[in-house]
């Protein structure tokens, strides 16, 4: 149905007046088509249409300025300029938010540190260029790696913090219908951009294959982005029979593509340090249940099946107590997993891409000494919040920027603290951080049985 410029500029005056369409709030497509039929009726779709195009511009329609926010479905339209400050939304999408909303706003919710268990494994917390680090450390000194490098996505990764606060004029709906007032708190970054990734992943992964153990294996998380061109890299430095597995990381969760198949899978490509010998647990491996319980018989149907080379596991949730804020942080269960099939208590385990420091709590939490590597100061602040019940040892860190319960050891000149297999500045770094947390473990102490450390598996 047409519409003249003069019937939708009474209509948007109209609404104006009564204060249905109010300034420096956002409409959602839906609320602004329901508002726009009350003066308008059918011809509110080519009101709406009118609202669309003059938003693309940022034109003035009846007085007021009109603009849009966000894309396709997120999409919220502004009318005038009333104070209205841009701010990004959890998903990234811009939101609005009026002066004053943040003094109202409910206060985010605090990231809580899990306790440590009485019998943990170690953390190391080692800030600086992960290369340089790594080539310190001697050979064969670790009995898995996994890692999840940058997946080179040509974008900064980013991970807004937000808190909501009921408000009928809210910019968003939520549970029962109630809208919602969203302010932003922070947001952690980092850019994910390289222009020859394998010259920067190569001198890394060869470093991989000289820390592992003969029974040690490598786990690389990458996407569909990189694991092609990471497969064949990995082929050349660990040899073609020592690939093992391909990993599918499967899950379901956000938003979808409406020109292509929804990409919602991780690859994690396994490769051993030998072909034989690697360390597989398979009586550890956690079990699931089967689809027709009723066709396998009781016993078998009580028992579970093992899963296969497709993970389906959730993303950490958005509102889950597991959250630390970080843009890459991949979920407990899934490292929990790898840690207990493809290590024993006692072992040594690397993370040099360590980000918000899954591995440090999955692995140390089943009583495995770990270390951890990262260049980004906001990956060391979420790290040394997350892994304080460990007191873990920090390497290169001025003691005065840690807030958190940790001993500080700095490196020697010209060279890396060598991992904690009796190295004297590592065990004074040690020693202070007993002094500083009673809890500290004893390295001496009995490690977790496999039974103990299965059951502390997804939970």
């Amino acid at each position: 149905m047409l519409l003249s410029d003069d019937g939708l500029r009474t209509a948007l005056e109209a609404l104006v007046a009564g204060e249905r369409l109010r300034p420096g709030r956002g409409y959602g497509k839906a609320e602004l088509l329901q508002l726009l039929r009350g003066p308008l009726g059918d011809a509110a779709d080519a009101a709406f249409t009118k609202v669309r195009a003059a938003a693309a511009t940022t034109e003035m329609l009846a007085g007021l300025r009109v603009r849009a926010q966000g894309e396709r479905r997120g999409c919220r339209y502004f009318f005038g300029d009333a104070g209205a400050e841009s701010t990004a939304g959890a998903d990234g999408r811009e939101r609005d938010e009026t002066p004053g909303a943040r003094e109202h706003a409910a206060p985010p919710r605090r990231y809580v540190a899990p306790a440590a268990p009485e019998e943990r494994g170690t953390i190391e917390i080692h800030f600086g260029d992960n290369l340089p680090i790594i080539s310190g450390f001697p050979d064969c000194t670790f009995d898995l790696i996994y890692i999840d490098p940058p997946f080179n996505t040509r974008r900064t990764q980013a991970r807004t913090q937000i808190a909501t606060v009921l408000d009928d004029e809210g910019d968003r709906v939520g549970f029962k219908g109630k809208r919602y007032r969203t302010t932003r708190i922070g947001t952690k970054a980092f850019a994910d951009t390289f222009d020859d990734y394998l010259e920067f992943l190569a001198p890394r992964l060869e470093q991989a294959h000289r820390l592992l153990n003969p029974t040690g294996s490598l786990f690389l998380h990458l996407d569909f982005r990189e694991v092609h061109y990471a497969k064949v890299l990995l082929d050349q430095i660990f040899g073609r029979d020592c690939f093992v597995n391909e990993i599918i990381w499967a899950y379901d969760y956000g938003a979808r593509a409406t020109r292509r198949w929804s990409p919602k899978h991780d690859n994690i490509l396994w490769y051993a340090k030998t072909a034989e010998g690697y360390c597989f647990n398979y009586d550890a491996i956690d079990r699931i249940p089967y689809m027709a319980p009723d066709l396998v018989g009781e016993e078998k149907a009580a028992r579970g099946k093992t899963p296969t080379d497709t993970w389906w596991h959730t993303i950490v949730s958005p509102n889950g107590h597991e959250k630390t804020g970080y843009p890459t942080q991949k979920p407990l269960g899934v490292l929990r997993r790898l840690v207990t099939v493809h290590s024993n208590p006692g072992d040594r385990l690397l993370d040099f891409f360590a980000g918000s420091g899954t591995l440090g709590e999955a692995g140390a939490g089943l009583g495995r000494d770990v270390v951890l590597v990262d260049a980004n100061p906001e990956a060391l602040d979420v790290m040394t919040r997350r892994l304080h019940g460990y007191a873990p040892i920090l390497h290169g860190v001025d003691a005065s920027s840690v807030g958190t319960q940790a001993a500080v050891v700095e490196p020697q000149a010209g060279a890396h603290p060598a991992p904690a297999d009796g190295n004297e500045s590592v065990e004074r770094g040690a020693q202070a951080a007993e002094e500083v947390s009673p809890t500290h473990h004893d390295k001496r102490a009995p490690r977790p049985s496999a039974a103990t450390a299965q059951a502390r598996l997804f939970e």
